[in-house]
């Protein structure tokens, strides 16, 4: 009889598939051999969740074996409501001792033992979530953390002392968080020698500066710009600012200092934010995400750009890449559709002569009068790579798919809808291509030269399966379907 393949595994390579597993997913698999419970009794990343005193006893029985057997800790994650202090202490000196180089900690009620965690030698990462430090004073001396590279905090009480000693005593990290921290009026970051990357969410209200000119990535989640100071980090590559609103030329003074930026992302602007204009010649990527107030964008060395939005933009892109690889845009339609939003989506995606992906979401469709689609000289017609659309509602809306095509040319049409919507778009796009060389009124603004339509639905195998009429269709569809049309113009 032939040994089972996970029985004739070499044990180095057990180990190193269980040093890829979570703790409790490697004890699941431990039950295979006991070189596999052997390769999880000396796990090196210890994970607990201690919410029962049944918990502690297991936690204390583990970190006891590992002192005892000198076993090596890269990670040691705790989450609890109900540790004792005491029991943190032994716990955290264990995996320090085993040169534990990942600390996270998250709900600890108790005062969290921030000293001995700064005199470790070996830690790398600190992660710290709905910590207590409210009685925890550092302003006497503490060991430096000298190899500490990234640190995270997120929901505790902070106040500036505490935040500044812990910086200071951090001086070489090379990436920190700070999310929903309270008891900040300020945030200050300066001295940090080696800092790459900051993230700061809903941590403060009032002011922030970084003097950092090592800092390529920057993320800021905030109401407020006007007293964000990041004006000394000149060798920013990528800045993310998220629900903030935007006055004052901020956004166009503050790109215009950055002559290494690569990357913009912008997302929900808050209302009043004004009008403004992204200029930018080092720039390759640009998101922005329900954003009203982007005006013209000009970079001339784009390469991807996208747009997340409810309604249709009004920017302009002064001059088209030559380097575009990738342009998106993701629209989720309101209600009130007419001849009008479609002029305006067309004259938008005529921004560029070609689009990688366009996604439409609609909560229904709605009748377009055909007359009222007629020729648009001054604006040409786009081309569209992919074509998402996605309708909830059940219908048959024959001018709808008109109105939809007039706005531009997809060579894919990905469809997921009704099986009433789908019948609808097939029929419409079949009639479509078989009179596209009619000369009736009711065509002359379609004549788009469809040349052939094919729709593909997938079966259970996940292949594409050619939909060869509406018929078959009805008969092949469930009530709810995602099918996909290949076009050729």
């Amino acid at each position: 009889m032939e040994t089972a393949t996970i029985e004739v595994l070499p044990d180095c390579l057990i180990r190193k598939i269980v040093s890829y597993l979570s703790f409790k997913e490697a004890a699941k698999m431990s039950i295979l051999s006991k070189t596999w419970l052997q390769a999880w009794l000396t796990h090196p990343n210890l994970e607990f969740t201690v919410d029962y005193h049944h918990d502690m006893k297991v936690v204390d029985k583990v970190m006891e074996r590992y002192r005892d057997r000198k076993i090596p800790i890269d990670k040691f994650e705790l989450s609890s409501d109900s540790s004792s202090r005491e029991d943190i202490e032994k716990w955290l000196g264990i995996a320090l001792q085993n040169g534990v180089k990942d600390c996270r900690f998250h709900g600890l009620a108790c005062p969290l033992p921030i000293f001995i965690i700064l005199a470790a030698k070996s830690l790398k990462e600190l992660v710290l979530t709905r910590c207590n430090l409210k009685s925890v004073s550092l302003s006497r001396g503490v060991a430096n953390l000298f190899y500490l590279e990234k640190l995270s905090l997120s929901s505790i009480y902070l106040n500036e002392d505490m935040l500044q000693t812990l910086l200071t005593n951090c001086p070489l990290i090379v990436s920190f968080v700070i999310d929903s921290c309270y008891g900040l009026d300020k945030i200050e970051l300066r001295n940090l020698q080696k800092i790459r990357s900051v993230s700061i969410t809903k941590s403060s209200r009032k002011r922030v500066k970084i003097q950092a000119p090592t800092l390529e990535h920057f993320s800021y989640y905030q109401l407020s710009v006007e007293k964000l100071d990041i004006a000394e980090c000149k060798n920013l590559k990528s800045v993310e600012l998220s629900y903030v609103t935007l006055s004052g030329g901020f956004l166009e003074h503050l790109i215009s200092g950055f002559q290494f930026l690569e990357c913009l992302i912008i997302v929900c602007l808050g209302k009043g934010s004004e009008r403004f204009n992204i200029l930018s010649r080092s720039l390759r990527v640009l998101k922005i995400e329900d954003c009203e107030g982007v005006g013209e964008i000009d970079a001339p060395n784009l390469e991807s750009v996208e747009y997340i939005g409810d309604q249709i933009p009004r920017l302009k892109i002064a001059k088209t890449s030559s380097q575009l690889k990738h342009s998106q845009i993701v629209l989720h339609c309101q209600n009130n559709l007419n001849v009008v939003w479609f002029y305006e989506l067309r004259r938008f995606l005529s921004n560029l002569t070609s689009w990688s992906h366009v996604s439409l979401h609609f909560s229904k469709c709605h009748e377009i009068n055909r007359k009222e689609l007629k020729p648009h000289d001054r604006v040409a017609l786009p081309q569209v790579d992919v074509l998402d659309v996605d309708i909830k509602s059940s219908g048959n809306c024959p001018t709808f798919v008109d109105a939809l095509l007039w706005s531009c040319h997809p060579k894919r049409l990905n469809l997921s809808s009704t099986v009433k919507m789908i019948i609808c778009f097939i029929d419409r796009l079949t009639y479509l291509k078989n009179s596209s060389d009619s000369t009736s009124h009711e065509s002359k603004p379609l004549r788009s030269q469809l040349k052939e339509v094919k729709a593909y639905k997938f079966d259970w195998k996940n292949q594409p399966v050619e939909l060869k009429s509406g018929e078959l269709a009805i008969r092949s569809l469930t009530e709810s379907e995602n099918v996909y049309f290949v076009l050729d113009w």
